[in-house]
């Protein structure tokens, strides 16, 4: 029982150390990941810069008061280059790839017509608050990132079977794309502070969706394309409804 409401404080009340996700720009693993994205990957990485300038400016946030590091918002920069309609083969949907299970027990609703893992903004705070729950089970964020990719339980289980405590330890054991997981995140988060750093974040309005609203009449009046819309918000479709914010990227007149 105290353990239980011991990993119950930790998750609720994360310290400053907790925070923490250090960065290790020079170490030779980072700079090889680094290479990997701006060079290897460089087209893919460029689109998805453009997306994080829209959307890292709102997500950080969510992540700073669910008392998570923001620079895992960057971990979306891996799993979806920033894309909302995201789709894996394995059934993982949005920016952040969660599976419907996962999405329903982290706040998240999938039903119907409705599908919250494409909205950026509910789907980061499920996302952070899935970090925060894996932060409670494992003794450092390189743990919970390997979590978040390989899943808590065949972690766990590999941990067990290796009587490993630390994610230098257990990550021999774990398969590749594992391996590689936690580094890679270190350096998109690099490379995407400094690029929001020299460019600086998109500029965005907010627009409360009014009575008699659609879609195509806001863009109209905006300036900016539908897809632009749908893409920004998460909609797959455009139904909108009173009372919806929505977020409007601004035109450069």
């Amino acid at each position: 029982m105290l353990l239980l409401l011991s990993l119950i404080h930790l998750a609720l009340n994360p310290t400053q150390n907790e925070r923490a996700f250090p960065l290790h720009e020079q170490r030779a693993e980072t700079q090889k990941w680094l290479s990997f994205l701006l060079i290897e990957r460089e087209d893919q990485t460029r689109e998805a810069l453009a997306r994080a300038e829209h959307f890292v400016p709102m997500l950080r946030p969510v992540f700073r008061d669910e008392g998570v590091p923001e620079d895992l918002v960057w971990l979306a920069l891996i799993e979806s280059s920033f894309r909302n309609d995201a789709e894996s083969p394995t059934g993982a949907v949005g920016m952040f790839q969660f599976k419907q299970e996962t999405a329903n027990a982290f706040g998240l609703v999938v039903r119907g017509r409705t599908d919250q893992r494409l909205q950026p903004i509910q789907s980061a705070r499920a996302a952070a608050r899935y970090l925060r729950y894996l932060r409670a089970k494992f003794a450092s964020w390189d743990l919970v990132l390997a979590a978040y990719n390989l899943g808590e339980g065949d972690l766990r289980r590999t941990m067990l079977a290796r009587d490993s405590e630390t994610w230098e330890d257990v990550r021999p054991y774990l398969r590749e794309e594992t391996q590689n997981y936690v580094e890679k995140i270190r350096a998109a988060a690099i490379i995407g502070n400094r690029h929001l750093a020299e460019r600086g974040p998109a500029p965005t309005t907010r627009h409360t969706v009014a009575k008699g609203d659609t879609l195509f009449a806001i863009a109209r009046t905006y300036n900016v394309s539908l897809e632009a819309l749908r893409q920004l918000n998460g909609l797959n479709g455009n139904h909108i409804s009173p009372g919806q914010s929505l977020t409007i990227p601004r035109t450069t007149p």
